[in-house]
């Protein structure tokens, strides 16, 4: 009866401790286009676009605070720190008008935001996130260096399986292995593959037969790494609506951002050798 009564109280002091880092969550959600515009970030007059409105929700489930915005002039070293997580899902060179026309960022802004990361601030990107700042010719710009990769191509849109490949992560708590849905898969290039912590990859299955982009091997959909102090972390997910209209999803965004902000173990020891298959996987679904 002891053992069980310090158990249910451990399990209480746990749950308070993670509502009170949330509590204290302060979050930046950056939804500027600068090149295309997804429909999940695209407002109809002065409405929150439909992810906006879901990072509504989920900011209120947290007890977080959360600036939604498509001014990347936000993104400077003084308003920097009233936050702890910085969200983009974003597209282009942030620095240019583009597709939206919303404000743009300063010309040290980026600069700006990855010292800011550097020096402990987290960072989380979705979906388009690796659509911005872009690499020239063959080398790699710092803003992909640091999240992971950057945008290459996609498919047609096909219900793909995700596995899980560090099970128990604080980033993907809930994340089920083998969880199936539909969405539209980025394939990357310039992995970051020295620094990466894959957590998840993408099983395109029997997709492989019908479309010849993804007869390729699982490959990394969701990673983290350490960014000196700081910590960044990439969800290619979020393309459509009904992702976030998903309970699923959202409890997931709820452990990127709660980890982002440094809550539960940083382990982001670089695995991709270990975890990324090189060859197709025999068993298909």
């Amino acid at each position: 009866m002891y053992n069980m009564m310090m158990a249910a109280f451990m399990a209480a002091v746990l749950v308070c401790g993670a509502a009170q880092a949330a509590e204290q969550t302060r979050i930046l959600y950056l939804t500027k286009s600068a090149g295309f515009e997804h429909s999940v970030v695209k407002r109809e007059g002065e409405a929150p676009a439909h992810s906006e409105r879901t990072m509504e929700q989920i900011a209120e489930k947290m007890g977080a605070a959360l600036t939604i915005s498509k001014d990347a002039g936000l993104v400077n070293a003084e308003n920097l720190k009233n936050y702890d997580v910085v969200v983009f899902y974003t597209t282009g060179n942030l620095t240019e008008g583009g597709t939206d026309g919303a404000p743009v960022m300063g010309e040290t802004g980026l600069a700006e935001l990855l010292a800011w990361i550097k020096a402990g601030g987290g960072f989380v990107g979705f979906h388009s996130a690796n659509d911005t700042f872009h690499s020239t010719g063959d080398t790699v710009s710092p803003y992909v260096e640091m999240i992971g990769g950057e945008f290459q191509t996609h498919g047609g849109q096909f219900k793909g399986t995700l596995r899980v490949v560090s099970p128990g992560h604080p980033a993907i708590a809930s994340l089920e292995d083998g969880w199936r849905l539909r969405d539209e898969w980025y394939i990357s290039r310039n992995l970051n593959t020295e620094q990466m912590h894959v957590l998840a990859l993408l099983d395109p299955g029997r997709e492989r037969k019908r479309q010849e982009v993804y007869n390729i091997p699982s490959y990394p959909i969701i990673w983290c790494r350490a960014y000196g102090e700081g910590r960044v972390l990439y969800n290619a997910l979020g393309h459509r609506e009904d992702v976030w209209d998903s309970e699923k999803f959202q409890q997931i965004v709820i452990e990127n951002l709660l980890w982002a902000k440094g809550v539960g173990g940083l382990n982001a020891a670089p695995n991709y050798a270990q975890v990324v298959p090189t060859e197709i996987e025999t068993a298909e679904e």
